[in-house]
């Protein structure tokens, strides 16, 4: 293959990587999503909303090692809270990461 014709084979094997590593990340948050969910109502508390941002920053899942290292869980647990009703939905969560 002549470098010419291996440079495009190149930039779809980087975007399909992009694309399976942005999978990934999403597959992690939402299996951390589920352990968090304690008493699997599909929803967190505070409390469970803290276990989530400690998987999240294990993982190092968008900006959760930031949130912890700063202790702000209340803040960002209320920016999250749309609804204000005192719980964080999957859907809040879809809607803050933009998507």
């Amino acid at each position: 293959m002549t470098k010419l014709t291996l440079l495009p084979v190149l930039a779809v094997a980087l975007m399909a990587t992009g694309a399976s590593a942005q999978e990934d990340k999403q597959s992690a948050a939402a299996e951390n999503f589920k352990q968090a969910d304690a008493d699997e109502d599909g929803k967190l508390s505070k409390k469970e909303f803290r276990t989530f941002i400690d998987l999240n920053a294990e993982d190092n899942l968008g900006r959760a090692s930031m949130v912890k290292s700063y202790g702000m869980y209340d803040r960002a647990f209320a920016r999250v809270d749309a609804n204000q009703d005192g719980f964080v939905a999957r859907e809040e969560i879809k809607a803050m990461a933009g998507g």
